[in-house]
């Protein structure tokens, strides 16, 4: 199932399931794009937010994603790319916080159901996509 609003106070919270999150960390925050409209708008993917779900219970520490659903102007000045996940709300940036190893985040991003990931310098990037790795690190290793 998956629903777009234009903000995501627009979200009934009687159908939001998902109580590790608010819709407003999961919508876009493209406040700092000159050109985008789409500041706070959402697309809700109920799988993709289910593995979300699951994988903070499964690291069972709080975070909250660094980006989660862009707007397509948000996600050309983020350098996304033009099938990014993170534009149909498929896709999270995690972020490594003091107590998180990447191999704990990989791990529990693939039991949750997540198949597309992506290592950052202070992020992991996971999405519900076709399986595949990248490494985008300063520093490998």
């Amino acid at each position: 199932m998956d629903s777009f609003h234009k903000h995501y106070s627009e979200i009934n919270m009687l159908h939001w399931t998902w109580p590790n999150f608010h819709p407003s960390e999961i919508a876009c925050h493209c406040n700092h794009v000159p050109q985008c409209k789409g500041h706070g708008s959402i697309r809700v993917n109920h799988p993709a937010l289910n593995a979300l779900q699951k994988m903070r219970e499964i690291l069972d520490t709080a975070f909250t994603p660094n980006s989660a659903f862009r707007s397509p102007a948000h996600n050309a000045r983020s350098g996304g790319t033009a099938g990014s996940m993170h534009l149909l709300g498929r896709a999270f940036d995690i972020p490594i916080k003091k107590g998180m190893s990447r191999e704990q985040i990989h791990a529990a991003g693939r039991t949750a159901g997540f198949t597309g990931f992506g290592d950052y310098d202070t992020f992991i990037h996971v999405d519900t996509g076709a399986p595949r790795y990248w490494d985008f690190r300063t520093k490998k290793g």
